[in-house]
């Protein structure tokens, strides 16, 4: 019979690699219970800070979809930490838009389209100001 072998756990916290029984992170002391029992936007919010492209990219779309105003800023600041990862900054883009649309007047597309180092970013948010419905489809 083969070996079980455990898959990596990870601090909910500060995404520390840990054992997947701890229920205190070694790095960072968090409490994993009470980090696992948070809400699903602060997960969703906190999932921003993540080091892998993958999870803060689920976190972008999703936020994205639920269209809270007062996540917008957590998206902007995502797209400043990882400058390089257009692909990222393009999906915030789209999030904002459908943001955007629901809570007119944020301007977050406005700083992105301003103070963003990729132009391929800058570009984008200039025209989901301009054309917002091209950016909320839902395809």
């Amino acid at each position: 019979m083969a070996p079980v072998v455990q898959k990596p756990h990870f601090c909910l916290g500060c995404f520390a690699l840990i054992p997947a029984e701890a229920r205190v992170c070694p790095c960072c002391g968090a409490d994993q219970a009470r980090l696992e029992a948070r809400d699903y936007r602060a997960k969703l919010l906190h999932a921003l800070l993540h080091p892998l492209s993958e999870v803060r990219m689920r976190a972008i779309i999703a936020l994205g979809w639920r269209g809270e105003a007062d996540t917008a800023e957590a998206l902007v600041n995502c797209a400043m930490r990882h400058p390089l990862d257009v692909v990222q900054g393009l999906e915030i883009v789209r999030s904002l838009s459908r943001i955007e649309s629901r809570n007119p007047g944020l301007g977050m597309l406005a700083r992105l389209s301003k103070s963003h180092p990729a132009h391929a970013v800058r570009t984008a948010a200039m025209d989901a100001m301009n054309r917002p419905n091209a950016w909320t489809q839902e395809n």
